[in-house]
């Protein structure tokens, strides 16, 4: 889902980047449990996202998300805390997250 939100429509929006690796062996269920996440589970003040596998590394994967804001991004974390071991354990170490904001 790509979708190109207005900045004068959702003035505080932030995009999300995160990073996830696989654990060795373990990289076809985290790009399965990873992009199933992403495109299933209710977002609101979720405006668009994008999902990507590193060509040169199959454990790697990113995704970038744009929220309304940073209060809905944590909110929806909020929410969606008590799953989250479990949908991780597949994983080297717990996924990288940043907070970004747009400066041009």
């Amino acid at each position: 889902m790509t979708t190109k939100s207005d900045p004068n429509k959702y003035p505080n929006s932030v995009t999300i980047f995160i990073e996830i690796h696989a654990k060795d062996g373990e990289e076809d269920i985290a790009r399965q449990a990873f992009t199933t996440t992403i495109e299933t589970s209710e977002k609101p003040g979720l405006l668009s996202y994008e999902i990507f596998e590193d060509i040169n590394d199959p454990a790697a994967f990113y995704s970038t998300q744009e929220w309304e804001s940073v209060e809905t991004f944590h909110a929806h974390m909020s929410a969606a805390k008590n799953g989250l071991r479990d949908a991780t354990k597949m994983l080297r170490d717990a996924p990288r997250t940043s907070i970004l904001k747009r400066i041009g």
